[in-house]
């Protein structure tokens, strides 16, 4: 792949909030797993556990659990300034567009691993590194997605303290693992509109940090409220 095929993947994948029935055939699950256990990680310590979820009962619990404990975000929102509330998060409930997705990709991570790293890091960034590890096999899991003509959405309120022991229950995961995120991958059933994307210009300094065009507070604001329209 040379670099323009690779620049158009990235433009490519969105985060996807509607999808069709059909289902994805176990080859494109696999293929997507196989690229996220090449992505790099602290010492090459490979922290990833995968659960797929195909069962519609199951997938249907899930769902639940992340519109219920998501019912105190909703209610936090409506005290934030209506212009810097985040979209469709303040409103009544609504059922999450996930729910019809085929496939459910959970993804895990054993903090054992950290032990691979030299004591020094594991006392100063273990925690860290082990994030940055299970990101990076997120993130490919969502390139290989794309790359397969799949849409692909990143759950993160599965990864949030009020839903992981329960999550940790229903599906049997050792109390010991840690629950990252949750990649929910289909058919996409309806585009979405355009991604507000920061000038390049804006955001690189040459040999040193420009003051000059260090953002001020009224300046961020501005910048958060464009991005909550999208």
């Amino acid at each position: 792949m040379d670099y323009e095929a690779f620049l158009r993947l990235v433009k490519t994948r969105r985060s996807i909030r509607s999808f069709k029935p059909d289902p994805v055939p176990d080859a494109y699950v696999d293929q997507i797993i196989e690229a996220a256990r090449f992505a790099p990680s602290g010492a090459n310590s490979q922290p990833w556990e995968f659960i797929v979820i195909k069962d519609k009962e199951t997938k249907e619990k899930i769902a639940a659990l992340v519109t219920e404990q998501g019912e105190p975000g909703r209610k936090l929102e409506v005290a934030r300034e209506e212009d810097l509330r985040f979209p469709g998060t303040h409103g009544p409930a609504r059922e999450p567009g996930f729910k019809s997705a085929p496939v459910f990709i959970l993804l895990c991570g054993d903090p054992r691993t950290k032990e691979a790293y030299p004591l020094f890091t594991t006392l100063t960034r273990g925690d860290s590194h082990f994030i940055s590890g299970l990101a990076s096999a997120f993130l490919y899991m969502t390139l290989a997605a794309t790359a397969l003509g799949l849409g692909s959405q990143w759950v993160s309120a599965t990864g949030g303290p009020l839903v992981k022991p329960l999550l940790k229950q229903l599906l049997d995961i050792p109390h010991g693992l840690e629950i990252y995120d949750m990649l929910v991958i289909g058919y996409t059933a309806s585009q979405p509109a355009g991604r507000f994307v920061r000038e390049r210009a804006e955001m690189i300094h040459h040999e040193r940090f420009d003051k000059a065009r260090y953002r001020n507070d009224k300046e961020m604001r501005d910048y958060i409220v464009r991005l909550r329209k999208g």
